[in-house]
């Protein structure tokens, strides 16, 4: 077991928001290592009992510790050692969150955590070339920022505030923000956007509550 500190200075665009932490964390082992969904990874870092990360073994420490210094600066933005909204902390508990960090996306390690993965909330999961701790949060090089919101937004606000946040269609203040800013209310996406549509996202694979959660990034 290794006691690190990491220090991370952090831009959030588009609101701008400029600050610094030093965390202190322990880099630990699987603590589920027959587990079949989470056997696969050998690295685990518990952030304020809210959000599990498992890495597999080929993530340097580094790139670990970054995802949990960005998580705890999302979750305790005062850095007081306290989760900022203990709604949202109940909830990520609850569910027994995790932020799985594997090599690549070409390999079997996503299909088999995924596949023998039988409870808990998983919002997103981070790859290694997404994570650049020397450029926290900069587009296009580091996701981490991206991610771990997907997972705090879609495990902790989606079902601790649900009548703002709720995903599915006329939902919520949410989704009735997103449909406008689309330009209509569309299920699938719409081939071309209607002409007074704002927020467009191309991605085939995005499905309508997808689509409200970047929805809910971008607004961030």
């Amino acid at each position: 077991m290794k006691n690190l500190c990491t220090f991370i200075s952090m831009t959030l665009i588009p609101i701008s928001i400029f600050s610094q932490n030093e965390v202190c964390f322990e880099l630990e082992e699987n603590p589920n290592p027959n587990h079949p969904a989470f056997g696969i990874f050998s690295k685990y870092v518990n952030v304020l009992d809210c959000i599990h990360i498992y890495a597999e073994t080929n993530i340097s420490d580094e790139k670990v510790l970054h995802v949990a210094a960005v998580a705890a600066e999302l979750l305790d933005n005062n850095e007081d050692g306290i989760v900022d909204d203990p709604l949202i902390e109940a909830s990520l508990i609850e569910l027994n969150t995790f932020m799985p960090v594997f090599q690549s996306e070409n390999g079997n390690s996503i299909d088999t955590f995924f596949d023998n993965l039988d409870d808990g909330c998983t919002g997103a999961v981070l790859f290694r070339n997404e994570i650049d701790p020397s450029q926290p949060g900069h587009w296009g090089d580091d996701a981490t920022v991206e991610e771990v919101l997907h997972t705090i937004n879609s495990c902790g606000h989606v079902e601790a505030y649900t009548s703002l946040y709720a995903l599915e269609p006329n939902s919520s203040y949410l989704t009735d923000a997103m449909d406008i800013a689309r330009g209509g209310q569309f299920i699938t996406i719409p081939n071309p956007y209607p002409d007074e549509a704002w927020y467009h996202y191309g991605d085939w694979t995005c499905e309508y509550d997808c689509m409200a959660m970047e929805y809910l990034y971008w607004c961030i």
